[in-house]
């Protein structure tokens, strides 16, 4: 299962890089490949393992379980370690009553409204970068599931 669960996060890995393409083949390689994919590594082991023998202990080992779990547990983790606006708009006149300041470092992961994962420090945060790092960690999340999925039904039957 230890196994399967590393091969699946290598996989998991290479689509997270593959998603930040725009990068330079260095780093990208370096930063995104194999600094996030030691992330999405223990990540795996530390929610997966727990989660995939709780799978098999219930039988309901196909492969759109592995997917849909793994799916919702990466779109949890998108919500959580990821930054959204706490302000509703950006106020029109200045007064003292305006008491919300938008935080100029987040965090996001969404490969659809920025050039690179991680702390950001440009312009702030919008609700697009919120919803896209919950989306692509259900993608990552589900490219986890059906790999595992895939590989520990392989080494399974041999």
């Amino acid at each position: 299962m230890t196994k399967a669960l590393l091969k699946s996060s290598v996989a998991a890995s290479a689509v997270f890089a593959a998603a930040w393409f725009r990068a330079p083949p260095l780093r990208m390689i370096v930063t995104y490949f194999l600094f996030y994919g030691i992330m999405i590594t223990i990540f795996a082991f530390v929610l997966g393992l727990p989660l995939a023998r709780l799978i098999e202990r219930l039988k309901i080992g196909r492969w759109w379980s592995y997917l849909s779990i793994a799916a919702v547990a990466g779109a949890l983790l998108g919500a959580t370690f990821s930054s959204h606006p706490t302000c509703p708009a950006p106020p029109s006149i200045a007064s003292a009553q305006d008491t919300c300041i938008e935080n100029p470092r987040s965090i996001t992961f969404s490969p659809w409204t920025r050039s690179a994962p991680g702390v950001i420090d440009s312009h702030p945060i919008q609700w697009a970068d919120y919803f896209g790092t919950i989306t692509f960690g259900a993608v990552i999340g589900g490219v986890l599931g059906v790999s595992f999925w895939f590989f520990y039904s392989r080494n399974r039957k041999t």
